[in-house]
C-alpha cells in the first residue's frame, strides 16, 4: 500500500511540476520567438534604409540591388517616375504576385502616407513601415516600399520583400540550448519530486511499519498459545466416557481455534509480502497435473454441499510453464474456496485452463450470489466482506486480497466480470517466468 501510495504520489507530483514547468518554458518560447521577429522587422527596416541610402548615392542601382539579393536573399522591384518596371528579382517565386498584393494593400491605407503611383510628386526619400502580408498558400513575407529621391534627378519606387522567419528556423539556432534547458528541468523535476514525495510519505510509512510489526509480532506470539489450546481440545474430545456436552464445547473451541489459527497464518503472509521478504521458487509446472489434483480435491467438498464441480483443460498436454506451483496452488484455492462457500446447493462450478505460447489463463466460473458492482472495486481491499453481517464465519476478507498480491508479485493480473444468469467468473492470466 505505501509503495503505490508512494508510486501515485510520484506520479501526480512528477505531472504537476511537468506542466507547470512546461506552460512556463512555452510561455518563455513564445516570448523569445516574439523578440525574434519583432527584431527580424527592425533590421528589415534598418536594411531599407541603407538601401535608401546607397541609391541616393550611386546611380547604378543594378549592382546596389543584386547585392543585397546574394548576401541577405531578399527580393525587389523598382520603379522609376519615367519607368513603371525598372528591375525585378527572379529569386523569390511568386514574387510578382506578392508585391503586386503588397502595393494594393498600401494604397488602400492611407495611414501609411506613400502612394506608390505618385513618384513625381516626391520632394524627399522616405518609406514605409514593414507590413505582413500572408499569401494564399500560407506562406508570410514582410515588405517595405520606398520612395528614394536620388541626386541626380531620377525618382524611384522601391518594393522590398523578405519572407517572415518560420517557428523552427527561429528555434533551430538555440535548439541545442532549449533541449539542454528542458533536460536540466527533467531532472530537477524527478530530484524534488522524490524529495518531497519521502517527504511528505515518511509519517504514514512509519505509521504503517509500526503496525505492521506489531501484527507480526501478535500473530507470533498467538501461534504457541493457540496451539496448545487446540491439542487440549483435541485430548479433551478423545478422552473416554466424557459428557456430550463437554465434548461439544471441545469441538467449539477446536473450530473456533482453527479459525483464529487460519486468521493469524493469513496476517503473517500478508506481513511478509508487505516487508518484501517473500521468496518464490520458479521451476517448471505440469499445468495439468496441478488442475487435476486440485480437482480431486475440491471435487470431494463440492459433492457433500451437493454441487458439481467441472474440470475443463485442453485434450493435449499443456506445455511446460516455468512458475511458482506452491503459490499458484494457493491462488486457485483461493477462488475455489470462495466460490464453493457461496455457491448455491445444485449450482456448478468450471475450472478452466488455456495456454497460448507463454500466457496461461485459469478461469473459475461459479453461479452463486455473485459480487455487487457498488462491491467490486473493494474486493481486493484487506478484512473487506461483501457480506456486511458476517454470516459466513470461516472469511476474514483476506483471501482475495492475499490472492492479488501473490499474482501481482509473479507479474501476472486477476479480471473479475458477472456469469450470466448469477454468479461470478474470475480470470487469472499469467506469463511464464522463465
Amino acid at each position: 500500500m505505501i509503495k503505490r501510495l508512494k508510486r501515485n504520489l510520484y506520479i501526480l507530483l512528477i505531472g504537476s511540476l511537468m506542466l507547470f514547468f512546461s506552460i512556463v518554458f512555452c510561455l518563455f518560447i513564445q516570448q523569445t520567438i516574439k523578440e525574434k521577429r519583432k527584431n527580424s522587422i527592425a533590421y528589415l527596416n534598418r536594411m531599407a534604409s541603407m538601401l535608401v541610402f546607397s541609391m541616393e548615392q550611386n546611380s547604378d542601382y543594378m549592382e546596389i540591388l543584386s547585392l543585397y539579393e546574394k548576401k541577405l536573399g531578399h527580393s525587389f522591384r523598382l520603379l522609376s517616375d519615367t519607368d513603371p518596371f525598372l528591375y525585378q528579382s527572379e529569386n523569390l517565386e511568386d514574387c510578382s504576385e506578392i508585391i503586386d498584393t503588397f502595393l494594393c494593400t498600401l494604397q488602400q491605407h492611407p495611414s501609411y502616407a506613400l502612394n506608390p503611383l505618385a513618384l513625381k510628386d516626391c520632394e524627399r526619400s522616405s518609406q514605409s513601415a514593414a507590413y505582413p502580408i500572408r499569401m494564399p498558400d500560407g506562406k508570410n513575407y514582410n515588405c517595405v516600399y520606398c520612395e528614394i529621391v536620388t541626386g541626380y534627378g531620377i525618382t524611384y519606387g522601391l518594393s522590398i520583400v523578405k519572407e517572415s522567419d518560420s517557428f523552427v528556423s527561429l528555434l533551430l539556432p538555440e535548439l541545442k540550448f532549449y533541449i539542454c534547458i528542458w533536460c536540466g528541468v527533467f531532472l530537477f523535476i524527478i530530484f524534488l519530486s522524490r524529495i518531497l514525495t519521502g517527504i511528505t510519505v515518511k509519517p504514514t510509512e512509519t505509521a504503517m511499519q509500526s503496525q505492521k510489526d506489531f501484527i507480526a509480532a501478535v500473530s507470533h506470539e498467538c501461534k504457541a498459545p493457540l496451539a496448545a489450546i487446540l491439542s487440549s481440545a483435541e485430548m479433551i474430545e478423545s478422552a473416554p466416557d466424557i459428557p456430550n456436552t463437554i465434548k461439544e464445547h471441545a469441538q467449539v473451541i477446536d473450530s473456533e481455534v482453527s479459525r483464529m489459527s487460519r486468521l493469524i497464518g493469513d496476517l503473517l503472509l500478508l506481513s511478509s509480502l508487505d516487508a518484501g521478504s517473500w521468496s518464490f521458487h520458479m521451476e517448471e509446472i505440469n499445468i495439468d497435473t496441478l488442475l487435476i489434483n486440485l480437482y480431486t480435491k475440491y471435487e470431494q467438498i463440492c459433492r457433500k454441499k451437493n454441487i458439481l464441480l467441472r474440470l475443463n483443460i485442453p485434450d493435449e498436454c499443456c506445455p511446460p510453464f516455468y512458475s511458482d506451483s506452491d503459490r499458484l496452488n494457493q491462488i486457485i484455492s483461493i477462488f475455489l474456496d470462495n466460490a464453493v462457500s457461496y455457491s448455491l446447493p445444485e449450482s456448478e462450478i468450471s475450472l478452466n485452463a488455456s495456454i497460448e505460447k507463454n500466457k496461461l489463463e485459469i478461469t473459475m466460473i461459479d453461479h452463486g450470489i455473485g459480487i455487487s458492482d457498488k462491491d467490486k472495486p473493494f474486493i481486493f481491499n484487506r478484512f473487506y466482506q461483501c457480506d456486511k453481517s458476517r454470516t459466513q464465519r470461516e472469511h476474514f476478507g483476506l483471501g482475495l486480497s492475499i490472492a492479488n498480491e501473490l499474482i501481482s508479485l509473479l507479474g501476472g493480473k486477476i479480471y473479475l466480470r458477472d456469469t450470466p444468469g448469477g454468479g461470478c467468473t474470475f480470470t487469472i492470466a499469467l506469463l511464464s517466468m522463465q
